[in-house]
Formats: C-alpha cells, sequence, structure tokens
C-alpha cells in the first residue's frame, strides 16, 4: 500500500515538474508615437491589462509611447523579423505591403466608424489581412479610431477652390497627398511634430488633422479656421510578427485577438463620445469652425480614385459592405 502510495505520488510530483517546463511566457512590446496622455493610449493599455489578466500573466503586454522604441518603418520591420514588438500603426504604412489597404486612408472612403467597421468584415478586407499574413505581419485589430480629419488654417475655406495654393502638411503618404491635391490644397510632407512651427513661421499655410491631435498640439494658437470637411475617417491597426503570435498557444492567440478589438471598439466609442467637447476646446481658444458643404469636396475627391486606380475597387467594397 505505501509502494502505491509513493509511486503515485511521485507521478503527480513528475506532471506538477512537467507542467512547470512547459509554461512559458511571452513578451510584446507596444509601439506607438502618441503620448501617454492621448485617449488611444489608454485604449492600448485596456487591451495590454486584460490581455496579462487573461494569460494569468503568461503574456506581458509594455506600451511604449512617443516612438520611444523608434519610427514606425523600424519596429515593423523588428516585428516581421520575429521580435516581440507590436506597433500602433495605419493603412498607409500598410500599403507599404499590400497596396490596395491603402484606400482606407482616402478621402470620403468612409463616412463614420460603423461603416468603416463594414468594410473590416468583408472577404475583400479578409483577404488583405491574409497577404500581409504572407509577408511576416498580423494585424491583431484594425479598429482603433482617432476621429476625423479637417483642414485647419488661416483663412475661410468654404469650397475646393478655396484650397488653391493653400501648402497643408499631409502624412506624406500616396492616398492622402492624391486626396488633398484632389481636392484642391497643395500637399507637403513634414513630420507632425513640426507643423505647429511650420505654420507659425508661414512654412507651410495649413494642415488636415483630427480633433484629437489638434487640441493636444494646441494647434488653435498658430490657425485661426476649422473647415469641417471631415474628409478621413482615422482607422488605426495595432500590428505584430507573425513569426511572434505564431509561437503563443491557440488560446492566447484567441485572448489577445479579442482583447485589441474589444478594447479598441471601446475605446472608438469614447473618442466618438469626445468630439463635440474637443471642438469646444478648439472654439473657445479662438477658432471658428466653418460647417462646409461637403459634396463638392467628396466631388472632387473623386479624381484621386481614379489616379490611384481604386474606383472600380471602391465600388467593389461597397457593394460588399452594404454601405
Amino acid at each position: 500500500m505505501k509502494k502505491t502510495l509513493v509511486v503515485a505520488l511521485a507521478l503527480v510530483m513528475c506532471f506538477a515538474l512537467s507542467s512547470v517546463a512547459c509554461a512559458k511566457s511571452y513578451e510584446l512590446k507596444i509601439s506607438t508615437t502618441q503620448t501617454d496622455t492621448s485617449m488611444i493610449y489608454a485604449g492600448l493599455q485596456a487591451a495590454a491589462d486584460e490581455i496579462m489578466e487573461k494569460t494569468n500573466g503568461d503574456v506581458k503586454v509594455t506600451i511604449y509611447p512617443s516612438s520611444q522604441l523608434g519610427g514606425e518603418e523600424d519596429m515593423i520591420d523588428q516585428a516581421i523579423a520575429g521580435i516581440g514588438v507590436a506597433v500602433l500603426t495605419d493603412a498607409g504604412r500598410m500599403s507599404s505591403y499590400v497596396n490596395d489597404i491603402g484606400i482606407f486612408n482616402m478621402a470620403y472612403f468612409v463616412n463614420n466608424y460603423e461603416d468603416g467597421l463594414k468594410v473590416i468584415a468583408t472577404d475583400t478586407f479578409k483577404g488583405w489581412t491574409d497577404e500581409l499574413i504572407d509577408q511576416g505581419i498580423r494585424v491583431l485589430c484594425f479598429n482603433y479610431y482617432d476621429g476625423a480629419r479637417s483642414f485647419m488654417q488661416n483663412k475661410e475655406v468654404n469650397t475646393p477652390e478655396d484650397l488653391k495654393g493653400l501648402v497643408t502638411r499631409t502624412p506624406g503618404a500616396a492616398p492622402y497627398n492624391e486626396s488633398i491635391s484632389a481636392m484642391g490644397a497643395t500637399p507637403y510632407n513634414v513630420a507632425w511634430s513640426e507643423v505647429y512651427n511650420s505654420i507659425q513661421t508661414k512654412a507651410i499655410d495649413a494642415c488636415e488633422v483630427q480633433y484629437t491631435s489638434a487640441v493636444s498640439s494646441h494647434i488653435y494658437e498658430v490657425c485661426k479656421y476649422v473647415a469641417k470637411t471631415e474628409h478621413i475617417n482615422l482607422f488605426n491597426c495595432l500590428i505584430c510578427g507573425e513569426a511572434w503570435f505564431s509561437k503563443l498557444p491557440e488560446e492566447y492567440q484567441q485572448i489577445v485577438l479579442d482583447a485589441c478589438y474589444n478594447n479598441a471598439y471601446n475605446n472608438a466609442q469614447e473618442i466618438i463620445a469626445a468630439q463635440a467637447d474637443m471642438e469646444k476646446t478648439l472654439i473657445d481658444n479662438g477658432m471658428t469652425v466653418i460647417e462646409v458643404d461637403k459634396t463638392p469636396f467628396q466631388e472632387a475627391a473623386k479624381a484621386a480614385y481614379e489616379k490611384l486606380g481604386w474606383t472600380e475597387l471602391r465600388a467593389k467594397i461597397y457593394e460588399e459592405a452594404g454601405i
């Protein structure tokens, strides 16, 4: 009897030691250009906390704001190489790997957050994310949202004709450049951190930006007007390397995907709800908000789709998404 008990205890200890030996921990560092006071940062932190809680700390997630780890392109390269980093980025960056996904950064591609979610649910979009996987990039979610971009400058803008000759900062990717050019302005690529001084010194005339960044950067100190075109609804994606992601147990993979999507959605709702307050902040600090007729801007933007060869793709996606 004693011998049987000893054998049983030995087997239990063996299994316990085996479980400990097999247990693995995984580390993911999230890189973002957002500051630690931004609304999106709070959404990233909520996702990180949920992942760590539901994996009992086996997946440790740390967020590095303000590009502390390095530039987006360098971080994406590291992710593809298999290093445990994730990057908050957008369709413009991803279009370097899958060209057509860049349509998400075109003027008036979607008119609101819910329409964007419908596009994300299409087979066409899934095809793009599958192509990214083939190139070593795993999209953890594509539904972080930072609001709609409008023109901000020191002259009244009511129509596309009013944008003629206005040197306007854009992030530099083709969808942005062609959209801004089609609507009448002259696109100019400069880092967002340099925009305030560039407008102040008249090196550029304007910018097109969402309210979250306009408020946090105090753009109202150098711009008098908001032309509320809301031409680009800014979706952001969180990506990591497929090599890192594929090493996670399947259960953890699903936890990561669900936490990222759900917290991005909740965060987007908070940002949408805050738009009126942020607009009031701009007005209270001296800016005039012009409620433009968007139709002429929407018509002008069609030329950008033609130039980039996306007119038919746009129609196909609208039919597929039911928008």
